[in-house]
């Protein structure tokens, strides 16, 4: 006999009060008030069901909490950089990419950046992030990397020349229980898949024909401390396997979509994990163009357009 539904942060009572709910029932049954009829939720709303055969049964409907947003629309950037490096980046501070890096590939007569401003192709606003996986695998040394999969995530980018998965620094403050990670994406995979898994030079590189890439699209919570009370920051290295891995949202299919799809991913706790309002936690949202792009395996101009991104946490 009782319903309980939450709302986002910021709704007002106002705006409590002009919800329109839409209820089903059995065909011979009836309800008071009817379906489709506004009501106050501000406070507790009583509906009143009597079946066919004349059974009357009671439920309260009541607000049992509200929810915290934490949205990335890519709506607004910045240029970074001069000359032949110079690109766009998001604004928000707490959106990190390896374009900075990447951004010196010139040097090496590799044109072009793994992140873009997209403005024509989008789900709302005014932009969206374009993710492109480089082949620069006929360049590759001790600096450059065979493939550069295209990246966006919270957290930093602080290049680490002797070990290039720990530039990566994944993850932000978060202080809420999130409950589910949802956006929408478009993903179309490269024709020429290579794997550059472990090579020193082109000639190692190996072609993978019978490989389609894919995209990641994941979010990830963590103890942002040990037991020791010492910083706690995941990086390339550790993201997928860190002992202080709480909960992850990830996106199972990562294959082509040709459409804006969209996809909304509840946080699954990771065995004997959960969550400790007492602790203190850092969220890390990651979309790569290549999903074993960590890896140095991907296909070049693998495309990974990203918009409206959130989180909805408790």
């Amino acid at each position: 006999g009782k319903i309980a539904f939450k709302v986002i942060d910021g709704a007002t009572n106002e705006e409590l009060a002009a919800l329109v709910p839409t209820i089903a029932i059995s065909s011979k049954a009836s309800i008071t008030p009817a379906t489709g009829i506004k009501q106050n939720f501000a406070s507790d709303v009583t509906y009143t069901v009597i079946a066919e055969d004349g059974t009357v049964k009671e439920y309260v409907v009541s607000l049992a909490g509200r929810q915290v947003v934490m949205k990335y629309p890519f709506d607004e950037w910045k240029s970074v950089g001069a000359g032949k490096s110079q690109h766009d980046e998001p604004v928000e501070e707490v959106l990190a990419t390896s374009a900075t890096a990447a951004s010196l590939l010139w040097l090496y007569g590799i044109e072009g950046f793994p992140l873009y401003k997209e403005t024509e192709d989008i789900v709302a606003g005014a932009a969206a992030a374009k993710l492109v996986t480089m082949d620069t695998s006929a360049k590759m040394n001790s600096l450059v990397p065979a493939i550069t999969s295209g990246s966006v995530f919270t957290g930093k980018f602080e290049l680490d020349l002797k070990d290039r998965l720990n530039s990566t620094k994944f993850g932000i403050s978060y202080d809420k229980k999130p409950a589910y990670f949802r956006g929408w994406y478009k993903y179309t995979p490269g024709a020429k898949f290579i794997d550059g898994t472990g090579a020193t030079k082109p000639a190692e590189v190996v072609e993978r024909p019978e490989i389609t890439d894919e995209c990641a699209i994941q979010a990830v919570l963590y103890e942002a401390k040990d037991a020791a009370g010492k910083d706690v920051t995941l990086t390339g290295v550790d993201i997928n396997t860190s002992e202080y891995r709480v909960a992850e949202a990830r996106l199972k299919d990562g294959t082509d979509k040709d459409e804006w799809t969209t996809f909304e991913l509840a946080f699954e706790y990771l065995p004997e994990k959960s969550y400790d309002s007492t602790k203190e936690y850092k969220l890390a949202i990651i979309c790569s163009s290549s999903k074993e792009g960590d890896k140095f395996k991907g296909a070049a101009n693998s495309t990974l357009i990203v918009d409206e991104l959130e989180v909805i946490g408790e």
